[in-house]
């Protein structure tokens, strides 16, 4: 009878250590830009192909967010696990699709968030 509470109690905790942890791996988080491979420009609508470092390979694309302060627009780009299945252990990365649309022409810096608290930054003049 003792071993079989044993058994239960270390099955019961290891299915709340699955719980918790799945929904921690699954939530998007802010990923690094590394590199701005280029920009297409439709109007005021700017559409950038950014690189972002990701912690593994079973990472995805999975949005991003955009703040405006004048002619400033700082982009935050996020990406999530895809899958609670072992994953190769090593760095990686994946290439994020960012559209931003300016409300004028002139010169606009565009910012890509960083790791290390730094942007990326592309300065570009919209006619």
């Amino acid at each position: 009878m003792r071993m079989t509470l044993i058994i239960l109690s270390t099955f019961l905790s290891f299915i709340g250590c699955l719980t918790d942890s799945s929904e921690k791996l699954l939530e998007p988080k802010a990923v690094s830009a590394t590199i701005i491979k280029g920009a297409i420009f439709e109007g005021r609508t700017i559409t950038f192909s950014v690189v972002c470092e990701i912690p593994e390979p079973c990472w995805r694309f999975a949005g991003f967010s955009t703040s405006t302060s004048g002619q400033s627009i700082t982009t935050v780009i996020f990406a999530q696990r895809m899958t609670n299945d072992p994953c190769l252990q090593v760095l990686s990365s994946i290439e994020a699709p960012v559209t931003s649309v300016v409300p004028s022409s002139g010169v606009y810096t565009f910012r890509f968030w960083q790791y290390n608290g730094e942007t990326l930054d592309t300065t570009l003049t919209i006619p």
